[in-house]
C-alpha cells in the first residue's frame, strides 16, 4: 500500500512538472494604423509572420533589432493577401520590432514598437 502511494505521488509530480515546462510563451501580433499590414512574432519558433493585407501597390516590411543590433528588413513584396514567414536566430536575447507599409515618395506608415525575447 505504501509503495502504491509513492508511485501515485511520483506520477502526479511528474505530470505537474511536464505542464509547468510545457507552458508556451505567447505570440504577439500587430497591424499598421489604417490597415495594410499584419504581423506576428512566435517566440516558440523564433519566427515572424508578415502579411500584406491591402491592395494598394505598397510592400510591407518588419524592422527589427536583436540585442540592440539592427537586422536586415523582412519584406513582403508579393501583394495583397500574401504571407511571408521568416525565422530569426538568437537565444534569450532582447528583440525589438515594428511593422511598416512602404509608401513610395512619402513617409512610411509604421506600427508602434514591440519588445520580446528571442
Amino acid at each position: 500500500m505504501r509503495r502504491t502511494h509513492k508511485l501515485a505521488l511520483t506520477a502526479v509530480m511528474a505530470g505537474a512538472a511536464f505542464f509547468a515546462m510545457a507552458a508556451p510563451a505567447s505570440a504577439s501580433s500587430i497591424s499598421t494604423p489604417g490597415g495594410g499590414a499584419f504581423a506576428y512574432y512566435d517566440p516558440n519558433r523564433n519566427m515572424f509572420g508578415l502579411q500584406d493585407s491591402k491592395a494598394d501597390g505598397n510592400s510591407v516590411f518588419i524592422e527589427y533589432w536583436v540585442n540592440n543590433q539592427k537586422q536586415p528588413r523582412i519584406v513582403n513584396y508579393n501583394g495583397n493577401g500574401s504571407w511571408r514567414d521568416y525565422y530569426i536566430g538568437g537565444d534569450g536575447l532582447p528583440l525589438r520590432w515594428k511593422l511598416c507599409v512602404d509608401i513610395r515618395w512619402s513617409q512610411d506608415v509604421c506600427s508602434g514598437t514591440l519588445w520580446e525575447t528571442v
